[in-house]
């Protein structure tokens, strides 16, 4: 073995290893934990419209402020790393958007981009209010107005933001931003950036957040972006031109990252054995995945793209990840099914063994695209749906292949015959040579290959003449007598020197005449042989048969040393198959 080869066979596992460990931290770990401990934080006040109103501005003004002030404080230490007084105003000012962000109406967003969207609608709410003229806090009604008479919705005057009611879930009773105000919030937005900011603050903190890179707080190295021209810094379709850049790189960088794994795993693939070559078929289904996974993860949280740029990237980016995944699966699946090694590799116990494996990584990846479908908000109930239909209108065209899997898994259940058996079922014979999920193949007498459907073959009547117990031994002798007494001496002479033979059943054997009326009468014989084993029957067999040879032998010819031809005819009827098959075998 090479020395190449040698590398790419201990490279292959390490890949996977690798791969392993980035797909865990793309897909669990990646996502900052900012507004994910909700469960945590107090309950916010959604008890009426003012109570929620005041409540969300309260807790997004603090923590805008906190986050200004700790990068402010963060820009003017030195070194790489923030800290620990940045540390604490960041995780206070999570804390708060958080509460914040309690007062929103998520139900309608998808769970890939829940975590995104919670945070960029609570800066974007908090934006849009404080450039709005709001009415007095005595306009708006409160928990003594609402106790008296609850109301189901309330509107900022001049504008299409309303905070309504929830009658349902676990929000019953609460009263929220509605879920279509949460999906106006970037068009209002962008109506009203431009107006001044009625409560004092000089910057537009959101602005400042999608055209940073990071979480909330920029890095260290923001400073670096800072000074590139203004040209980097041009707005386009919400994302700032070096974004752009960056996720270009990181796309380019991401498929360069794949093709070199793919060509890796494809000479393992070729050259390779074993579990290594098993392992580097789902290689580059696996790199694709994580790299999907890395890509979203990075574009999302350290390049920071925002609004429906990153919707959409996300969206693509799980989605190719998820059919990769799926890819991954049924590539093991069949790769692990033709790996399984079994006794007799054609028998049905290995068909099935191998059906299982095959079945259960299509289980898996239909249980894949249906979370990844859910994931990605599409409405599961009518992929469901969708799914049925199309199972019943496949099962209805697979009916022949249903029956036929069924009738193997009846010669699974009750054996009527195995690899290597000598059947006889209709008017055929042959040697069962492979039985599969939904065919069973046999070898005709004549070396032909006869291939039947499970669901005829199991409702046939199939002999099994390899379980036989016994082997028949029938032969029609040549008789020398030509009178009664004679004949009937020389049948009792051939009744015992075959009965003699010690493989021959005591008490089965028969010698009966045959064309009586002939010049040269017959007896046929019939005994059974004590062995089920083929090549043990021909070798008794024909030692019965010499044995007979010998006793039709004219004595004066045998003194002189010369013996005529045989006179032993196998019996057409009954040894005719097994002559054939002895051919065959």
């Amino acid at each position: 073995m090479s020395r190449r080869r040698q590398f790419r066979e201990a490279a292959i596992p390490l890949i996977c290893l690798v791969l392993t460990v980035l797909f865990v931290a793309a897909q669990f770990l990646a996502t900052p934990a900012a507004l994910g401990s909700l469960r945590l934080l107090a309950p916010a006040e959604t008890s009426s419209p003012r109570a929620t109103l005041e409540d969300f501005r309260n807790n997004a003004r603090r923590a805008t402020t906190l986050l200004m002030d700790a990068y402010h404080e963060n820009s003017q230490e030195p070194g790489l790393f923030w800290s620990q007084s940045v540390k604490d105003k960041v995780k206070e000012a999570e804390a708060l958007l958080a509460r914040a962000s309690r007062a929103l109406d998520l139900r309608n967003i998808p769970p890939i981009e829940l975590e995104h969207r919670r945070l960029e609608a609570t800066l974007l709410l908090k934006e849009v209010l404080d450039r709005l003229p709001l009415p007095n806090a005595t306009v708006i009604p409160g928990d003594e107005e609402v106790g008296k008479n609850p109301i189901s919705s309330w509107s900022i005057p001049g504008t299409e933001i309303r905070i309504v009611r929830m009658t349902e879930g676990p929000h019953t009773g609460e009263y929220l931003f509605s879920g279509e105000t949460v999906e106006q919030l970037g068009n209002i937005y962008r109506l009203i950036r431009d107006q001044p900011d009625v409560s004092g603050a000089s910057a537009d903190f959101y602005d400042f957040f999608s055209q940073s890179p990071g979480h909330l707080l920029p890095p260290k190295w923001y400073t670096l972006i800072e000074s590139l021209p203004p040209a980097f810094l041009v707005e386009i379709e919400g994302q700032a031109l070096w974004q752009w850049i960056g996720l270009a790189l990181l796309v380019g960088f991401s498929c360069w990252a794949v093709l070199a794994v793919r060509r890796l795993a494809s000479a393992t693939a070729r050259d390779g054995t074993g579990f290594t070559s098993l392992l580097a078929t789902i290689v580059a289904p696996g790199a694709i995945a994580v790299a999907c996974l890395m890509t979203v993860a990075i574009a999302d949280y350290e390049i920071n793209l925002t609004g429906r740029v990153n919707d959409v990237v996300g969206q693509i980016g799980q989605g190719i990840a998820y059919i990769a995944l799926v890819v991954a699966v049924l590539k093991f699946s069949n790769g692990l099914a033709g790996q399984l090694t079994f006794s007799r590799s054609e028998s049905i116990d290995a068909h099935l063994a191998r059906a299982a494996v095959r079945i259960a990584g299509i289980v898996i990846g239909i249980a894949l695209l249906i979370y990844g479908a859910s994931y990605l908000g599409i409405p599961l109930a009518g992929l469901l749906a969708g799914l049925g239909v199309g199972g019943l209108a496949v099962a209805l065209a697979a009916k022949p292949t249903l029956e036929n899997f069924i009738g193997g898994l009846i010669l699974y259940a009750d054996r009527p015959v195995r690899v290597g058996d000598l059947c006889r079922f209709g008017s055929l014979e042959g040697r069962v040579q492979e039985i599969g999920i939904r065919s069973t193949r046999i070898r005709g007498l004549d070396r032909s290959l006869i291939t039947i459907p499970n669901a005829t073959f199991v409702n046939m009547n199939i002999i099994n003449l390899t379980n036989r117990d016994r082997m028949p031994y029938v032969r029609s002798v040549g008789l020398k007598a030509t009178d009664s007494v004679a004949i009937r001496q020389e049948v009792e002479s051939l009744s015992s020197l075959v009965t003699k033979h010690p493989d021959i059943e005591p008490g089965s054997v028969q010698v009966r005449l045959r064309d009586v009326h002939d010049e040269e009468p017959k007896a046929e014989i019939q005994a059974l042989i004590r062995t089920a084993r083929w090549d043990e029957f021909l070798r008794i067999q024909q030692d019965i048969d010499l044995m007979l040879r010998d006793a039709t032998i004219d004595p004066e010819k045998a003194e002189n040393g010369l013996k005529e031809p045989s006179n032993v005819y196998p019996l057409k009827e009954t040894s005719e198959s097994e002559g054939k098959t002895s051919s065959a075998s």
